[in-house]
């Protein structure tokens, strides 16, 4: 009888997967920078040198964890993550929350193919002609681009996954997913430029996870599951605990009620490695970078960077209605406005501690340099550097936005990044300052996802914007004009070349 209840599950759990196949995953080429060129740029000199650092730590503790880190298997990553949330994870124990970590797996494989293909970064073993911590894959690899890291990817996004599923230790699990990126790098499979894209392409696919009714559903099975298997931290959150006294405060003055307390947040302090030292070659790269951002000061990205410094719901909804489809305003999406309103504060809380904890010193104060809009020098100039609320910010409201209307995902996620890259522009953050603060968005996002009034809320978000009407079309006006997938969820580029059944649509067709 469990055989065949294990059965069902799986085939239920396939019909989802194949329903998510039949659409666009996230694409790193349409959203994230290409990697750099094998040479002398100051990026590659980063991912060199990183490297390097990898390997001398291969024969310490650190090297041994990357060993077990490696094989890119479901059950890697749920014995990994088995005593973060003080339950063994199996197939056939916890079949609901090892499911999370298959799928997880299953999608940052189909979602890297486009980008490794695009590239063909050649990895680092490959180009050193040298051998990598464990030499079992050397010739898997050896021809696939390494650029994004799929280590990384399922790393971050299984962080994110069992900070959803188990708040209450959201901060040791989102480090452990960050190490897998870092023992990518040691291994001498993939360098850093390819692991930070990884972690980002983790953040997108959770955003697309969730748009689709399945996940939450199967999110949903993982903490019942998880209950009711006795896990160490099953206890219900304080949101739970207080659902009897749900009616809020009213706010005082201009502040805003947002659905999750400061306390409550992830602590970037906690599962973020921190920003690089000045003798780093990582801070080489930032100073690189914000040489380049000053270059471009006085160019149409520069122009943009200064108009997009206002951190208000208000020019995040005029900077992404045209490419959400729908005009965003108090007026026009009431529920959308109130869901976004009450969001976006958390993105910058929660690098509060961390930039408390690090005081890194902001670019313009480090070089005694001005920056591409004084307005906001004095207000600023004692606060912390690390990790970017404007990024963090940006980066979350993308994320709901994607999730609520999934077709815009890679231009949403384009222009967020942009909005990022701002910062470093106008020199108010440093590169790693901004490419850590998306992943505090992703983690608020993850945890939000944990929150009953959001979830509420979300729900009334997507409603609205299912009955309203499009600033612009859909791309595919037909079933006919469908893009096609083989059954392996690969889309087909033109026409299919072979007899067989393909996905197109909602519908098998024959071709």
């Amino acid at each position: 009888m469990k055989r065949k209840r294990s059965i069902i599950f799986s085939a239920c759990l396939f019909c989802s997967v194949i329903s998510l196949f039949a659409q666009d995953v996230p694409n790193a080429v349409k959203f994230l920078p290409s990697p750099p060129q094998q040479g002398a740029s100051v990026q590659y000199v980063n991912d060199f040198l990183q490297y390097a650092w990898g390997k001398d730590q291969r024969t310490t503790s650190r090297g041994y964890q990357a060993i077990d880190d490696l094989p890119l298997t479901a059950t890697t990553y749920a014995s990994a993550f088995s005593s973060i949330i003080g339950l063994e994870i199996t197939e056939k124990s916890t079949p609901k929350l090892y499911t999370l970590f298959d799928y997880a797996l299953r999608m940052s494989e189909m979602a890297a193919e486009t980008p490794q293909n695009y590239y063909n970064t050649e990895r680092p073993y490959v180009s050193f002609s040298e051998h990598t911590l464990l030499p079992t894959y050397e010739n898997t690899y050896r021809n696939v681009g390494s650029f994004p890291c799929v280590q990384a990817t399922v790393g971050w996004l299984s962080g994110l996954i069992m900070a959803e599923v188990v708040p209450a230790v959201q901060n040791e699990a989102l480090a452990r997913g960050y190490a897998f990126g870092v023992s990518a790098i040691i291994s001498g499979y993939n360098w850093y430029t390819d692991v930070t894209a990884g972690r980002h392409m983790g953040s997108a696919l959770l955003a697309y996870f969730h748009s689709q009714d399945s996940f939450t559903a199967m999110i949903t099975e993982a903490r019942n599951e998880y209950k009711s298997k006795g896990g160490a931290y099953a206890r219900q959150t304080r949101a739970e605990e207080d659902e009897e006294e749900e009616e809020e405060e009213e706010p005082s003055g201009p502040s805003v009620v947002t659905y999750i307390q400061l306390e409550e947040l992830p602590d970037g302090l906690l599962y973020l490695t921190g920003p690089p030292t000045h003798s780093s070659s990582i801070f080489g790269y930032d100073f690189s970078q914000h040489m380049e951002g000053k270059a471009l000061r006085p160019y149409s990205d520069g122009k943009q960077a200064v108009e997009d410094v206002t951190y208000s719901v208000d020019n995040w909804c005029s900077i992404y209605s045209p490419l959400f489809g729908v005009t965003i305003s108090e007026s026009a999406t009431p529920q959308l406005y109130e869901l976004l309103t009450r969001v976006h504060p958390s993105a910058n809380a929660a690098t509060q501690s961390a930039k408390a904890g690090y005081m890194r010193l902001r670019p313009y104060v480090f070089l005694n340099e001005t920056t591409a809009y004084p307005a906001d020098e004095d207000e600023l100039r004692e606060t912390g550097s690390y990790p970017s609320g404007h990024a963090s910010g940006s980066w979350l409201i993308a994320m709901i936005l994607a999730e609520i209307n999934p077709s815009s995902l890679d231009a949403l996620f384009a222009r967020a990044y942009q909005f990022g890259q701002g910062r470093v522009i106008t020199g108010y953050h440093w590169q790693s300052d901004v490419d850590d603060g998306r992943l505090v968005a992703s983690a608020v996002f993850a945890r939000l996802h944990a929150d009953e009034g959001f979830m509420a809320q979300l729900t009334r978000a997507k409603a609205e914007f299912n009955g309203s009407t499009r600033i612009s079309t859909p791309e595919a006006t037909s079933q006919s004009e469908a893009p096609v997938y083989n059954l392996q969820g690969i889309r087909v580029e033109g026409a299919p070349i072979h007899h067989g059944i393909y996905i197109q649509g909602n519908q098998k067709v024959a071709r």
